[in-house]
């Protein structure tokens, strides 16, 4: 991701003042080291039986289900960057074939910004929802998001298409292949680097914080209403209230956005603050290890916006979690228990038959008798 390039490059050249307690600084950096497997892993997991049902026929019909699809997909995009760059922690040259340099730089581009867009077109459809409930049908049509999936992932091709000629792998003394820029792009990469910081992390959070404050006000002051209502008229309101499939929507796009802010406005605000004393100290003043300690916590607390998405989905999506039962828990529960019926069901007919046949022999019998 180009906001943790710039960090990293802001770690590497600038120097670690180590006159703090430096212990918490190697916890940090190791346990974001070695959890990068774990959250990678949970996140392919999670992410392909997210998408797998929201690509089911019960959602795909749904403008929202096809964003979150989308979305399930960039994120498993970016971690499978993120697994790449464990592999060379972990001193495994992972970046050794030819052309994995670039395709790990590119894929790590696009997912990325194809993640956090993703994030911003659900808190609008939100808005709508809540907000201009009665521009939902023009706006939050499986057409325009269609149209709209594709438009970002042409874009995100073409703004990030540079990183496949302008870097390549490096042997480094230790043998190690290392992912960097070209000497003569060096300068371009990097004022790059600032400006998809701009259009990946801080124009999506003030996009999204933006929305989430009127969407937030409207749900407020729905509970008020809510709450005034007494007698039978609330416990109507109430039912309706939870039998509503459009109040059910907007409650999982709510807690997915809310979530993201959660998750990643941490690591957003310390990597801001790092690139802006980069470019404005340049890289003089050594960074206090409190700084890179919250650094790696919450980097790691960011990585997990990328794989614990399922999670929030069977917390909050009344249709999901159903689907997800249906689809991958019920079904052997629903399998044994046919099985078992049609065990009983078969063991009943035979003993009808077996009763009928020798009633039907007796007669036979007496009939051949006379």
């Amino acid at each position: 991701m180009a906001t943790t390039d710039v960090v990293n490059r802001t770690m590497e050249n600038k120097t670690l003042d180590y006159h703090d307690n430096y212990e918490a600084y190697f916890i940090a950096e190791n346990v974001q080291k070695y959890s990068k497997p774990i959250i990678c892993l949970c996140g392919f997991i999670g992410n392909f039986l997210s998408a797998v049902i929201f690509l089911g026929k019960s959602q795909r019909k749904t403008s929202c289900c096809l964003y979150l699809c989308a979305r399930s997909l960039s994120d498993t995009g970016f971690l499978i960057s993120l697994f790449f760059i464990w592999l060379g922690d972990m001193k495994v040259n992972a970046f050794k074939a030819p052309g994995m340099c670039q395709l790990i730089v590119f894929l790590s581009y696009v997912c990325s910004f194809l993640s956090v867009w993703f994030i911003v077109i659900v808190t609008f459809e939100n808005y709508i929802r809540i907000c201009l409930p009665f521009r939902v049908s023009i706006y939050c049509t499986t057409r325009k998001a269609n149209v709209i999936t594709l438009l970002f992932i042409v874009l995100s091709v073409l703004l990030y298409s540079f990183t496949i000629w302008t870097t390549a792998a490096k042997i480094t003394d230790t043998g190690m292949s290392m992912c960097e820029p070209f000497t003569e792009y060096v300068d371009l990469f990097q004022y790059f680097l600032y400006v998809d910081m701009v259009i990946t992390l801080v124009l999506p959070t003030l996009i999204t914080i933006t929305l989430m404050l009127p969407i937030t006000f409207s749900l407020v002051e729905a509970l008020r209403r809510q709450a005034r209502l007494t007698g039978k008229s609330s416990s109507t309101t109430n039912d309706r209230r939870h039998t509503n499939p459009q109040s059910k929507v907007t409650k999982l796009l709510f807690c997915v956005s809310l979530a993201f802010i959660i998750l990643s406005l941490p690591s957003h605000i310390i990597r801001l603050q790092l690139t802006i004393s980069t470019f404005v100290e340049q890289i003089t003043t050594p960074i206090d290890t409190v700084t890179s300690t919250l650094k790696y916590i919450f980097e790691s607390v960011y990585y997990l916006s990328f794989s614990i998405n399922i999670f929030i989905y069977l917390s909050f999506g009344d249709k999901f979690r159903s689907d997800f039962k249906a689809m991958f828990c019920l079904n052997t529960v629903a399998g044994r228990e046919q099985s078992t019926q049609t065990i009983l069901t078969q063991n009943i007919a035979r003993r009808i038959n077996r009763e009928e046949s020798h009633t039907l022999l007796g007669k036979e019998e007496c009939e051949t008798d006379v």
